[in-house]
């Protein structure tokens, strides 16, 4: 029996032997297309020697280094880098070892913002009804993530008040893109005037919601549009960029594609493309600004913040993206796949909503598209199709909070080829043939030409 506990206790899960590419190989000789990237995260692929040669160098040299004592070459040259990337002013970085953590500082930097400025009362972190941005106590207390917030029980503080952006399940008959943007930023507006502004540290978003919602894409303008309020209402705007950081999207950042500069961005999972536990906030110019007229003392780190190892594990993912030009494969890639998930929707009329963008997608099952119902969540018809999925030699991520969306992502490897893309959707088709014959899935419409689907969101 093993001693390691599994997220499923008695599951009998299979033992990874080694990763090449978008595949990874079990100790049985079967082949697995990482088509989830593993938590959306492998997105450089596995095994790529270059990223274990950095690493051997680094170890050679030193491995750890603490950040009050020490600062380290391989952690100020990731931190330039990613300021060059990002958006605006975001010039300055602070390294932690998960998407949970970042989230986390996140919340201690927009609250000793304000205890900087002499507004101590400014402590309420505002977020959405779907959403999702780590485990930890506050990172999920600021997550609308109903199966995973019950973890804490009522030790959790209630930060999540606002509705999510999703066009398919809440934009009203008639409403064009630009007025339900309108209206969600609104709705989001209302929801910090009713908390009081004096009382609100800042909101935080994810520009597309991953895990908690099946990529759900907001129209154009809406983050603009919360950029435009936090400034008038002088709150905090932070940008959980976990999953659709360092390129996922087609860009290094996806508010780079919304023209939106957030005061505090939160990034991981492709950050060190699962080579090395490591996440970073990035904050701007403003904000050390004001830690430097006061304190002087930049918010609490953890031990292993900012070590040489995880950095040059970074550095080396980073050379890889854009020495490869990958960010241009994943435009290439991301129509293709979008266009196929299409096609698929279209076969197969309980496949409903797809949307993403870059090489993040997602899709729901319906039973009924017309009417938009969700099929009973005693099936989960989600995770049948991940095990249908898996049992044909592709992973996929299944999402969402049921019985609303039963929800999956699509997040390979940034570097997949086109060839591995077709090979994705045809193991996808032979999985949604499996489960189509599940009578809980029985269109109400033959045909599927009336399934909607957001084909506006293909970039």
């Amino acid at each position: 029996m093993s001693a390691l506990l599994k997220q499923h206790v008695d599951r009998a899960y299979p033992t990874i032997s080694h990763g090449q590419g978008v595949f990874l190989y079990d100790t049985e000789g079967r082949r697995y297309l990482d088509g989830a990237g593993g938590a959306m995260t492998a997105s450089i692929g596995h095994g790529v020697l270059e990223i274990a040669d950095a690493l051997n160098r680094q170890l050679s040299r030193v491995a750890f280094t603490y950040r009050t004592q020490f600062t380290n070459e391989p952690a100020e040259e990731l931190a330039r880098r990613l300021a060059a990337l990002a958006p605006g002013d975001l010039n300055h970085a602070f390294f932690v070892s998960s998407g949970s953590e970042a989230t986390e500082f996140a919340i201690r930097a927009a609250v000793g913002h304000w205890r900087e400025r002499g507004k101590p009362e400014k402590v309420k972190i505002l977020s959405r009804d779907i959403s999702y941005h780590g485990m930890t106590m506050g990172a999920l207390s600021m997550s609308g993530h109903a199966a995973r917030r019950p973890d804490y029980g009522t030790l959790l503080h209630p930060f999540p008040v606002v509705p999510a952006v999703h066009a398919f399940r809440h934009a009203r008959p008639g409403e064009s893109d630009e007025q339900y943007a309108e209206r969600a930023a609104a709705e989001f507006e209302a929801a910090v005037i009713t908390a009081g502004p004096e009382t609100v540290a800042g909101i935080i978003v994810e520009p597309i919601v991953g895990a908690a919602g099946g990529v759900l894409v907001p129209p154009t303008g809406y983050l603009q549009r919360l950029r435009q309020f936090c400034d008038r209402l002088g709150v905090l705007l932070i940008l959980d960029e976990v999953i659709t950081g360092m390129g996922r999207t087609g860009d290094w950042f996806a508010s780079i594609t919304e023209g939106v500069v957030p005061d505090l961005l939160a990034t991981g999972k492709g950050l060190s493309a699962g080579y090395s536990p490591m996440g970073a906030v990035l904050m701007r110019d403003h904000m050390v600004e004001v830690i430097r007229a006061g304190s002087g003392v930049a918010p609490f780190g953890h031990t292993f913040s900012g070590n040489p190892l995880g950095a040059a594990a970074c550095l080396a993912v980073l050379d890889h993206l854009e020495q490869n030009e990958v960010l241009a494969n994943v435009r290439q890639r991301g129509k293709q796949l979008a266009a196929g998930l299409l096609q698929l929707a279209v076969r197969f009329p309980f496949v409903a909503d797809v949307r993403g963008r870059g090489l993040l997608w997602g899709f729901e099952f319906l039973a009924d598209p017309l009417a938009k119902a969700a099929p009973d969540p005693v099936h989960q018809v989600s995770g049948l199709f991940v095990d249908a999925c898996f049992e044909r030699g592709l992973i996929v991520y299944p999402a969402g909070i049921a019985p609303l969306n039963n929800a999956v992502i699509l997040s390979p490897p940034l570097t997949i080829s086109e060839d591995e893309v077709d090979l994705m959707l045809e193991i996808l088709e032979g999985a949604l043939e499996e489960i189509s014959g599940q009578d809980f899935l029985k269109p109400a419409v033959a045909g599927g030409q009336d399934n909607p689907t957001r084909q506006d969101v293909i970039a």
